[in-house]
């Protein structure tokens, strides 16, 4: 049902495709992470937790951006998610999967997300600048104003 869902949403006009990883602290059906890197259809796999080294690298391969979360529970597999990640060549972002305007990001809670998940020096700066810049750079995205360089 992933792939219907994805057509859905960019036949409906949206520009960017999430999925609801495999979070260790919510039940979530048994090979969602896999079904979401493989598609080619899924812009972001959010909290995948324990996403498993095949699934990261087909992440790489496909394009799918992994999340490391910033929300409580999710968070407990960011530093598994970032070790695949490394090992795998998968790009990640920081997101808040924000609830409400409690849960959204400081750049200093951002940098304590990703340094938590076990990322330092350029790791951190390649998490935090490039990879959104590269996700945001997909074609189909577009910026009500451009990105400051």
């Amino acid at each position: 049902m992933i792939a219907e869902a994805a057509d859905q949403a960019r036949s409906l006009g949206a520009w960017l495709v999430i999925v609801h990883g495999q979070t260790i602290v919510e039940p979530v059906e048994e090979g969602t992470n896999k079904a979401a890197v493989e598609l080619g259809k899924v812009d972001v796999l959010a909290h995948p937790s324990l996403i498993t080294a095949d699934d990261a690298r087909q992440s790489a391969t496909s394009g799918v951006f992994l999340e490391l979360s910033a929300r409580r529970g999710h968070s407990l597999a960011n530093g598994h998610i970032a070790r695949q990640a490394t090992a795998t060549g998968a790009r990640l972002l920081v997101d808040s999967d924000a609830h409400g305007p409690e849960d959204l990001l400081t750049e200093a809670w951002v940098q304590k997300v990703a340094k938590g998940a076990g990322l330092e020096g350029e790791a951190v700066r390649t998490v935090l600048e490039a990879h959104p810049r590269q996700l945001l750079a997909k074609p189909g995205y577009r910026l009500a104003q451009p990105l400051a360089t």
